[in-house]
């Protein structure tokens, strides 16, 4: 059996995996913070709250324009501002790669290669 199973695939086939593949990053990186991220405004956040609400931030940002969804902890220490930056810069990269590569495998299927 052939290590590389990849080579065995239909081009059809693994672009459509790639394509379910990203829509299931997107679609997650929706739902994480819709369940698991809901910043409370009475709590004073930490450094881990700012390591998590930041890489949730580019999920948040996109539901903030349906409810009344906290971008950012109002309390919060030095450490959590820290974290929150750091960790946002991080997610907003991967989130663009993603993207990007989401229009690339398009372009791919759509020019037929």
């Amino acid at each position: 059996m052939n290590a590389n199973t990849n080579q065995n695939l239909n081009p059809g086939c693994a672009a459509a995996a790639s394509i379910v593949g990203a829509f299931i990053g997107l679609a997650l990186g929706l739902l994480l913070p819709y369940f698991l991220c809901d910043i409370n405004p009475d709590i004073n956040a930490g450094w881990f709250r700012g390591i998590w609400h930041g890489g949730n931030l580019p999920g948040n940002f996109i539901l903030s324009f349906f409810d009344d969804r906290l971008l950012r902890a109002p309390l919060h220490t030095t450490a959590y501002t820290i974290f929150w930056w750091f960790s946002t810069v991080v997610s907003i990269i991967v989130w663009i790669i993603m993207c990007i590569n989401i229009v690339a495998i398009f372009r791919k299927n759509l020019s037929g290669n």
